[in-house]
Formats: structure tokens, sequence, C-alpha cells
């Protein structure tokens, strides 16, 4: 019971006018002490300068009766006000002092155009149903709060306050239909699932929640997880799909064994069976031989055929136990991608134990994970795999996360290449015809795409395939595009490396043709002579070039190009015999002096003077 003896000394606690109104309202409970809230009041309402202070002590005046002394705090209250917060406090003193819901409905909209996040949303609309019971309004408000939210914990606090304080389970089922249609992940679903339950009271729309988890469950974990939660709900047909699930899942014998035990606690032998199959499939050591007889003898001992293989298994496993053993001490030893995949090798081809074999590949593996992606580091762990595993599963994602890595020429050619080189040739051949196509079609829809992006490909699609008509295919698309005796060359001597002579023979002579100067012509020759080609082609070549040019200067720089590219002083010699007389004035005087310094040795003289 409260009086102004046990209030009192609550007085020095108090800081501000809403603290002094809080203590008066509480001096006013029965038995009710007046003039002591009065007092109070009358105390501190003149020094008050906030609008949640002023509002306060308006709401006290009230209570005691003083309706003109409470309107005129009120109004300096609505002066004084300047944030969202203190319009929340306006419209509670509008309303318990003026009786006036529009006008504090009118305070809370400014409130809430004022508030964003989803926790004060709540505590508005909380305060919305306290003050006024507008569950209009109050929903208003969380509907706000909708487009605030992204989580599950968000979405299910945010139909907890609908459902508690609003009193609507039919908006707080909308929000959780919302958040279904959202949200993906298993966590997400399982936490949505156990909160439509704990707010909802319904089993058969967190049924659907749980089903919805059980069909996204991409990992092992994902899939324990949803088995944790089938124990908790107790419900044992949920249990046995997802231990199906895991089943599909899991990769390690431990995985499989503990899953297989768990169908079976359930009843299920032939998913139990299904799942000791994988598990000897994996087997990767004596302990877990050992675990899976023991998991046979115990689910499916009626099972003989089974149970003599895996018990056959165990010895041949027990008598290699020295050799496992060392391979155990090597394995804790590696350090380096190369010492596992040596290992590995060496697993395969003394033990015969591909499984052993893929656990050092694995290990090699995990060592390159977060360490940036280069294909020329994965490229042995691929090797490695399609030689020593029948995995395609893992061939396929190495190669694909290879393609999506490979976005230069260089390291493209090198993908494509190995994947055709592949042990398994069926797999590595259609994979890399499938990056050829791929990359073809992104070049198509490039508008910068060059001549020689095409020609690039055509290279790498024959050092992968060894297709000369599919290459020679992209290098008339490449052709299509070239119009100068760079790309002309290029592309002739790509054909060359083919192996079509008569089509790189085509293309140099186109490449002549578009050659109309005489530095031309020179460029043109020092490519062909990159080429290691024999003196008489390039010959043949540079003569060719000469005949499409037209003008004497032009003609004169040819006829340079013959001493300086080719060094053939005869043909030099008499190309410049056949252009004399064709110069006047001071081109005269050049070809005089070209011609001397090239063609006529003795311009200097037949011995040196000193």
């Amino acid at each position: 019971m409260a009086t102004r003896d046990t209030l009192t000394p609550k007085e020095a606690q108090c800081n501000g006018g809403a603290e002094y109104a809080a203590l008066a309202l509480e001096a006013l409970q029965e038995p009710a002490d007046a003039a002591y809230a009065k007092e109070l009041m009358d105390r501190v309402a003149d020094d008050c300068q906030f609008t949640k202070d002023l509002a306060a002590c308006a709401i006290v005046y009230k209570a005691l009766g003083e309706q003109g002394r409470a309107e005129e705090l009120l109004q300096t209250a609505e002066d004084y006000c300047m944030s969202g917060e203190e319009q929340v406090a306006l419209a509670e003193a509008k309303f318990k002092v003026l009786g006036d819901k529009d006008a504090a409905i009118g305070a809370y909209e400014k409130a809430l155009k004022e508030t964003g996040n989803l926790d004060p949303l709540i505590d508005l609309a909380k305060n919305v149903m306290s003050v006024i019971a507008d569950s209009a309004f109050a929903k208003k408000i969380l509907e706000k709060a909708e487009s605030k939210i992204s989580r599950a914990v968000e979405y299910s606090k945010l139909a907890a306050a609908s459902a508690d304080h609003l009193l609507d389970k039919d908006y707080a089922a909308e929000i959780f239909n919302k958040a279904a249609e959202k949200l993906s992940t298993v966590p997400d679903l399982l936490s949505l699932a156990s909160e439509v339950t704990k707010t909802l009271g319904d089993p058969a729309r967190a049924k659907a929640l749980y089903e919805r988890a059980l069909n996204g469950a991409s990992d092992f974990t994902a899939a324990k997880t949803l088995i944790e939660s089938a124990k908790q709900a107790g419900d044992t047909a949920f249990m046995q799909a997802a231990l199906k699930k895991a089943g599909e899942l899991a990769t390690a014998t431990g995985e499989h064994i503990e899953l297989a035990e768990g169908l079976a606690s359930v009843g299920d032998k032939p998913g139990a069976a299904a799942l000791l199959d994988k598990a000897e499939e994996a087997v990767a050591g004596l302990d877990e031989m050992q675990k899976l007889v023991a998991a046979v003898e115990a689910h499916l001992a009626d099972d003989a055929e089974r149970l003599t293989r895996v018990k056959a298994k165990l010895e041949k496993r027990q008598a290699n136990h020295t050799r496992y053993l060392e391979f155990q001490k090597l394995e804790s030893e590696a350090s380096s991608v190369k010492h596992f995949l040596t290992l590995a090798e060496r697993v395969r081809l003394e033990l015969e134990d591909p499984f052993y074999a893929a656990k050092l590949i694995q290990s090699a593996e995990e060592l390159l994970d977060g360490t940036g992606y280069q294909f020329s580091r994965y490229k042995p762990i691929l090797q490695a795999v399609d030689k020593n595993l029948d995995d395609t599963d893992w061939l396929n994602r190495l190669l694909d996360r290879a393609s999506e890595n490979a976005a230069d020429f260089i390291t493209f050619k090198n993908l494509v290449t190995t994947a055709a080189q592949m042990k398994n040739r069926e797999l590595g051949t259609a994979k890399a015809r499938a990056y050829l196509a791929a990359r073809e079609a992104a070049l198509a829809a490039d508008a910068n795409t060059t001549v020689y992006d095409m020609a690039k490909l055509a290279e790498a699609s024959f050092a992968a395939t060894h297709d000369t008509a599919e290459a020679g295919r992209l290098l008339e698309l490449a052709r299509a595009q070239a119009k100068d005796h760079f790309a002309l060359t290029h592309i002739g001597h790509l054909y060359a490396g083919m192996g079509n002579a008569a089509k790189a023979d085509e293309l140099f002579s186109a490449a002549a043709a578009t050659c109309t100067s005489g530095d031309a012509c020179i460029q043109f020759i020092d490519r062909l002579k990159g080429f290691a080609l024999p003196a008489d082609i390039l010959k043949k070549w540079y003569a060719e070039c000469g005949t499409h040019l037209s003008k004497p200067a032009d003609k004169l720089r040819w006829a340079e190009g013959i001493a300086d590219a080719l060094n053939d002083k005869a043909w030099a010699t008499e190309a410049y015999g056949q252009l004399a007389g064709q110069f006047s004035g001071t081109e005269a005087a050049r070809f005089d002096l070209s011609r001397r310094s090239r063609a006529d040795l003795n311009y200097f003289g037949a011995t040196r003077r000193h």
C-alpha cells in the first residue's frame, strides 16, 4: 500500500517531470493522497521543457480534476513536440486528457512517419493498443513493419506481436505465409515451423514448412537439423523422411551408418539397407569397416550374403592393417597438395582402395580451398580424380568450377585441352565441347568481339578435339571479320598448324592482296618470317605482295624490303633494274641512294681506303 511516507523516499530517484508524474499517479492509487500528488506536480510542472514530461504532468492534472491546467500543459507539450517519440507521449495525453481519439491518432500518424525499424514499430503498435485499443491502426503500423524485415526471426516476432497484442491470428498467419514465400533455407523454414506451432498452434501449417525444408535440404548438416526437428516434433513419418533425405546427402561412412541405424530404429529396413550399401562403398579404414560390420550384424543380420561380404572385406583390412597404418602415418605427415596426390596414387596401386585414395585427394583439394582459384593449381586435383577414381560427380564439379573461372584465353585453352585428354574421355570431350559452344555463344553476343577472339576460340577447339572441320568452321567465322593482312596472316598460320596447307595459302594470298603499300608488304613478310617458312616460300609471297602495288614509291619501298627483310641482294638488284627510269627530281635522287646502298655492291668501293 502506497502512502506519503513510503513514496517520499522515492522522490530522490526522480529525474524529470515524467518520473515525478509516475510517482504522483502512484500516490493517486487507493488509498489516494491527492494532496501529495498535487504537491509533486505543482513543484515540477512549470519547469518542464520536454513534451514527454509535460504530457505526463497533464495526465496527472486531469486525474486531479484540474482540466484547465491539464489542457494548458498539453498545449505546451504540443508546442514543444519535435520527434516521433514525443508524438507518442502527446498521443497518449490527448486521449487521456481530452478524450479525443482522432487527435491521438493524428499524433500517432506523425510518430509512424518517423519510425522505421521493426522493434520500434512493434512498440508503437503495442502503445496504440494499450492507450486507444484501435486494432485497425495498430495493424497499419505492423504492415509498415512488414516492409522492413527479411529474416525468419523478424517475421516470427512480427507475427507474435499481431497474435499477442492485436489478438489477430489471421493476420499473424498472413505474415507467416509471406515469410514462407520469401524464405527458402532449411534453418529459416525450420525456425518458421517452430514459431507457427508456438504462435498459431497450427500443426498442419507447421508440417508444410517442415516438408519444404526437407525438399530444400542440400547438405548433410541441414538434413541432420531436420532429423532433430522431427525428434522434437515427435513425428515418426517426418523423422523417416528426414533420415532418408540425410542418407541421400551423406558422404562419409560414419554418416551413412548413423542414418541407417536411425531408419532401422523406425522400422525401415529397406532404407537402412540402402544406406549401408553407401557406407560400404565409402569405407576408408579398418575402424570404419569394423563399424560397418557391427551395424550389419545389429540391423541386417538376416541378410546372409551382405554379412558374409562385409566380413570378408574386414578380414582383408585386418590382414593389411600394417600397410594401412603405414599409409596413415604418411598421410599425417603430408603437408602439400603434391604429397597427398602422390600418396593417393600409391594407395590405389598398392592397396587397391579407391575410397582411401578419394579421402587423400579430398585433403589435397581442401589445402587449396580459400586461397583464391587458379586452374593451374586445381588441375592436378582434376587429373588425380580422373586417374584414380570413378567419380563423375567430382569431375563435373571440378570442371565446371574451372570453366566459371576461365576468364583469359590461356586458361580456357588449358581447361578444354585438359578435359578432352582425360582418362574419362567421353565425359571430358563432352565437357570440352560444351565449354567451347558456350564461349562461342558469348562471343557472338558481344558487340566488342574481334577477329582474334574467334581465331583464339578456333585454336582452343583444335587443341582440345583435333576436329579440323569444327576448328575450320570457327576460323571461317573469324575470316569474315578479317580486314587487313595482320588478321588474314594470323588465320592462315592457324590453318597451317592444323595441316591445311591449301587454306593457309589461300589466306596468305588474301593477306598479300590487302597490302597496298610497300611498308605493308614489309610488315607482311616480317610476320611470315616469324613462322619460320623456307626462303623460297617467303620469296613467293613477297613477290605476290609486290604485284598489288601500283605507285613507284611503294614499289621502291618493296624493293628495299627484298634487301632489308629477305637479304636477297641478287633479287634486289633485279628489282631495282626494273624500277630504273620511273623517278624524276628528288624522287630520282632517293631512288639512286636506295639502289646504291642496297643493290650496288661496288658503291663504297671494292676496298676501303685509309
